[in-house]
């Protein structure tokens, strides 16, 4: 009798295979719906902006979308094609086909009146400029003596 070693990732692969083809199942049965998937992204500071970078792959900068409300910044990506025939003949899909989306809660400090978005080679760039952080300034700390000398010394000033 041979001891078979348990492997989790043998079993999780396993797993994810079933999600897969559960998934495939699903898709064909609702397949006029494009499903939507979060954007994944990532965030920079700069001294003056904040530089947000977003892949978004198979996209033209025409079906991708980015605006500001308040203090929330929405990017969007829709794909414009349609699905028109049934894809059977996949011994294994891996690649996503669908919409991105991601909403951004802005920090207090950003300025989004001039904001400015870019797309080169796949990857969209949010710049959201930045309030420049206020300078600190010197307070002058005196001890309770020096008060005490500075009022003994205009008390005699007054009485001269």
């Amino acid at each position: 009798m041979a001891i078979a070693r348990w492997n989790p990732f043998s079993e999780l692969s396993s797993l994810q295979s079933r999600m897969d083809r559960l998934m495939d199942d699903l898709m064909e049965t609702e397949s006029n719906v494009i499903p939507t998937y979060r954007l994944p992204i990532d965030v920079a500071e700069k001294s003056n902006s904040y530089v947000i970078k977003a892949p978004v792959p198979g996209f033209k900068p025409e079906d991708v979308e980015v605006t500001v409300t308040g203090n929330v910044l929405s990017i969007k990506a829709t794909r414009k094609e349609e699905k028109t025939e049934k894809e059977s003949s996949f011994l294994r899909r891996e690649m996503a086909l669908g919409n991105l989306e991601r909403q951004i809660v802005l920090p207090s400090d950003a300025r989004p009146d001039n904001i400015n978005a870019k797309f080169s080679n796949g990857v969209l760039t949010v710049e959201v400029p930045r309030e420049p952080k206020p300078k600190p300034h010197k307070i002058e700390v005196r001890s309770e003596d020096q008060k005490e000398g500075q009022k003994s010394q205009k008390q005699m000033a007054g009485a001269a």
